[in-house]
């Protein structure tokens, strides 16, 4: 008789082995807990402010959703070198941002894996600009962002400012006229952070003649070219349209790059990976995707209010004695600028709005050549307000700079009370 071999079989439960506990009195756990107890003492806070800073918005609650999910632990490489398994849903979230941002912005080729605005600028340069190239851009004195010099630098020794109209708070095209004919571009960076009025794209372009490139930074103004309610730049002249997602757009902190052009996407591409990109945080990717269709549902309609909420705000300031700049036009845009140098200059005045809970920033004003308030109406917009409540709101800041500061915080903590629920996006799925 043949042997058998005895088997056992324990189907006993295995005790779980706990980890040894943390004592509640270790320095790492109060230090955990009090990066906790900052944030608690932060969102407290910003409940009772008002928010008119241009580059700060609300995400949505779909939108926080998605950028709290598993993604956030997550890579994907579609590359032969690396392998990651596990992640066979993740491709979607990414196809998905990039279908929605090319309907969106009406464009053939996007990447939504820059991880900021100023990765964007940092990638297209790179990308585009070959040493020797002339690049021309503004000043930051005219409204310019830092980082286009800076990368810039590092490529090209060849680098140009564009002729600037400050009192009109737009390009000088017969300076750019003469400019172009003494020395003519290759790459053209429009990096406005301070912009009122929309770009003169098609009069630049036929300046600047069909070679050379014109990259677009839509980072303040993207929502607003989102709803259908600033310009059109992929339309009006512009090769590249590149920026951050988080501003008048009201998504994650991340940036994206779009364009019609194939050969240009393809040096974008290369460029972000291997070099500036490899994880791309593909919870922000999934905020961005949610982001965008609640731009498709409802941009058009918060890009208008966004806008009008501006010139609103711009109108009441001005009307209640405030240096607002502008023009007669004031803007159109998501941004107001204010003077403010009859009230103890720009640092002083905005810490006096801060005092009264009113959250602004101070930039360099084109039209002043000098630092002032520059303010913006996304947030407000976001949270439901309308022409009527800038008035009120003109009238907080006119009060805090001429009077008692502490004496508005009240009243503008109580109108903010009035606006806890971001709008223009879908309901909460919990």
């Amino acid at each position: 008789m043949q042997a058998t071999v005895p088997t056992t079989t324990d189907a006993r439960p295995r005790p779980v082995q706990p980890l040894p506990p943390t004592p509640p009195t270790h320095p790492a756990h109060a230090a955990a807990l009090g990066v906790l107890a900052a944030i608690d003492r932060h969102e407290a806070y910003r409940a009772d402010c008002v928010g008119l800073v241009p580059t700060e918005n609300r995400m949505s609650p779909m939108a926080r959703r998605a950028q709290d999910a598993d993604l956030a632990h997550r890579y994907l490489f579609q590359n032969p070198q690396w392998r990651y398994v596990g992640g066979k849903h993740l491709a979607e979230v990414e196809a998905a941002a990039q279908a929605l941002a090319r309907e969106v912005l009406g464009a053939a080729h996007v990447n939504v894996r820059p991880l900021s605005g100023e990765n964007c600028t940092n990638v297209v340069i790179h990308a585009l600009v070959e040493p020797g190239d002339t690049f021309y851009h503004l000043r930051m004195e005219d409204g310019g962002h830092f980082a286009a010099a800076s990368v810039a630098d590092r490529i090209t020794d060849r680098r140009r400012f564009l002729p600037y109209d400050a009192a009109r708070a737009t390009l000088d095209l017969e300076g750019c006229a003469r400019a172009f004919a003494e020395t003519p571009p290759d790459v053209i960076y429009l990096d406005a952070s301070m912009v009122l009025f929309a770009h003169p794209l098609r009069e630049l372009r036929a300046l600047a003649g069909p070679d050379a490139i014109i990259v677009y930074d839509a980072s303040q103004v993207l929502g607003l070219i989102a709803g259908g309610a600033f310009q059109d730049p992929l339309r009006e002249g512009a090769d590249v349209l590149s920026g951050s997602t988080h501003k008048s757009l009201p998504g994650p902190q991340k940036g994206l790059i779009a364009t019609n052009r194939a050969d240009l996407m393809a040096r974008v591409e290369a460029t972000i990976f291997p070099g500036h990109v490899s994880n791309f945080h593909l919870h922000h990717v999934a905020s961005l995707a949610v982001t965008l269709a609640e731009a498709q549902a409802f941009g058009a309609d918060y890009a208008r209010q966004t806008i009008a909420n501006a010139r609103a705000l711009g109108g009441a300031l001005r009307a209640r004695g405030l240096a607002v700049q502008g023009g007669d036009a004031i803007t159109a845009s998501h941004q107001v600028w204010l003077d403010v140098r009859g009230h103890g200059g720009a640092d002083a005045a905005v810490e006096r709005l801060h005092t009264a809970n009113l959250i602004a920033n101070v930039n360099l004003i084109p039209s002043l050549g000098a630092k002032g308030l520059r303010l913006g109406t996304p947030e407000v917009t976001r949270l439901g307000m309308l022409e009527p409540d800038m008035d009120q709101l003109a009238g907080f800041v006119h009060r805090a700079l001429t009077g008692d500061p502490a004496g508005v915080r009240a009243e503008v903590s109580a109108c903010a009370r009035r606006f806890p629920t971001v709008r223009y996006c879908f309901p909460d799925l919990g």
